[in-house]
């Protein structure tokens, strides 16, 4: 095959840094993909543009003509309109009932009187996981009165705790201690109880509830078990801000109390990080200060005579870590980790034994 001129002027070339490393050899000349090319460009261009403008032009006509038929017939169905306007689109007019029927059967049907008395019943006694199988069978009896037959009760295994006993005490050093006397014996008797927490809420004659024999005791949920004695550091609200002021001040938190209030954050969040900074436990409660404006100061009555808090009411509720996911709490390597965190759920000082975690 013979090279064009200016190939063999290139392959003839000593080659240096400029020369290409895969040179272009033409062995035809160029023609076009198909024959009249310049034809067929033409008429494709006519016709798009013909098809774009005649679609502009449609969509045009038909808004106008739309809104013109609304204008003239507004009168006459306004009411059918504004009844259509109401029906959500996913109503697909499949069963029975029409939409307007079904609406009147929920907004007519409930009764407040009975919501009420229902209500009383739900919050006349604790109702705490695994507790109260009374109210979950007179529940299962009243979907059956529904006509939901296939109504059942099922058990489950969970990992939850209930509360033996607890104790919070504030204890203060004797001022007659002997400075030399050393060891665990001498230590208590260094101490002596200058406060002791109640722990418990007011019994009040218009709440049956809180004259029960078996209420719910103050406690948390997944707390721990255990016994610490040590100085406490007030925490503001535990946060993780809070922490760091108090890192940034130079203040020891290791083996030491938090003392925190309620509110900021979720309780367990306030847990686990005091137990991060190496913190033995954490005493919550609830500050009056954060009450708002519906306090008995301002003229409000406490409960149950009014919207403001009773003093002695105590919040109760998990200390979980649920910033952390437990695949199985069968396997052992969950239980060591999740035993481990209990040890460090302590929220009362002094703390007696409690009962081990419930798997039921």
């Amino acid at each position: 095959m013979q090279l064009p001129a200016s190939n063999e002027k290139l392959a003839g070339a000593m080659a240096d840094e400029r020369t290409p490393l895969i040179q272009r050899v033409d062995i035809r000349p160029h023609r076009d993909r198909y024959p009249h090319h310049r034809l067929r460009f033409v008429c494709t261009t006519i016709l798009s543009s013909v098809i774009f403008v005649g679609g502009i032009v449609a969509v045009v006509l038909f808004s106008l003509g739309t809104f013109d038929d609304h204008r003239e017939e507004a009168p006459a169905s306004k009411q059918s309109l504004l009844s259509t306007s109401q029906i959500p689109d996913g109503w697909l007019r499949k069963t029975a009932t029409e939409y307007e029927e079904l609406q009147s059967i929920l907004l007519n049907t409930p009764d407040a009187e009975q919501a009420r008395e229902w209500s009383k019943y739900y919050t006349s006694g604790p109702h705490l996981a695994g507790k109260n199988l009374s109210q979950a069978l007179w529940t299962k009896e009243k979907w059956q009165e529904f006509g939901i037959e296939n109504s059942l009760i099922v058990d489950y295994d969970v990992y939850i705790n209930y509360p033996k006993s607890h104790r919070l005490a504030l204890l203060e050093k004797s001022k007659k201690t002997d400075q030399t006397s050393d060891g665990p014996a001498a230590t208590e008797k260094e101490w002596k109880v200058t406060y002791e927490a109640r722990l418990e809420e007011d019994v009040l004659n218009e709440d049956k509830s809180s004259q029960l024999a078996d209420r719910i005791p103050t406690f948390h949920g997944y707390s721990a078990s255990g016994n610490v004695t040590a100085p406490y550091v007030f925490v503001n609200y535990g946060t993780y801000k809070d922490f760091e002021d108090l890192l940034a001040a130079k203040v020891d938190l290791e083996g030491k109390i938090a003392l925190a209030k309620y509110g900021g954050v979720f309780r367990g969040l306030k847990v686990k990080r005091a137990q991060e900074l190496g913190m033995v436990g954490v005493v919550m409660y609830s500050d009056p200060g954060d009450d708002g404006e519906v306090t008995e100061k301002n003229g409000h009555a406490t409960y149950p005579d009014g919207p403001a808090r009773q003093p002695s009411s105590v919040q109760r509720g998990s200390v979980q870590f649920l910033s952390t996911s437990y695949k199985s709490v069968q396997s052992s390597s969950t239980n060591t980790s999740r035993l481990r965190s209990w040890r460090s759920y302590h929220a009362r000082l002094p703390f007696e034994a409690r009962r081990p975690p419930s798997t039921r």
